[in-house]
């Protein structure tokens, strides 16, 4: 799942990741598997990740004889990554 990537300053972007939506319960675990594979392949190039967010972007409605109130289906994963700044000691940290 390629994530699309924002210019957030010096040393710093924004990743978001928007799994298509299946119309079924998002795989957390696949979602998150697929972040740390690209996270794991910009670390070396020198991209740490700083945070993470989660934007859930569509939630199915209750079905007759399910429980509760639905399911997500559809979700966007944020990542701020940054790079070490030279001399700094950290990754972008000051």
């Amino acid at each position: 799942m390629p994530g699309v990537v924002f210019q957030a300053g010096p040393k710093q972007i924004i990743v978001v990741y928007s799994p298509a939506d299946t119309g079924a319960e998002i795989d957390a675990l696949a979602v998150y598997a697929a972040v740390a594979s690209d996270a794991a392949e910009r670390s070396t190039s020198g991209w740490s990740i700083v945070s993470t967010a989660v934007l859930s972007t569509r939630h199915a409605q209750a079905f007759m004889g399910r429980e509760g109130s639905g399911y997500e289906t559809k979700m966007s994963v944020v990542v701020v990554y940054s790079k070490a700044i030279p001399g700094s000691g950290s990754a972008g940290h000051g």
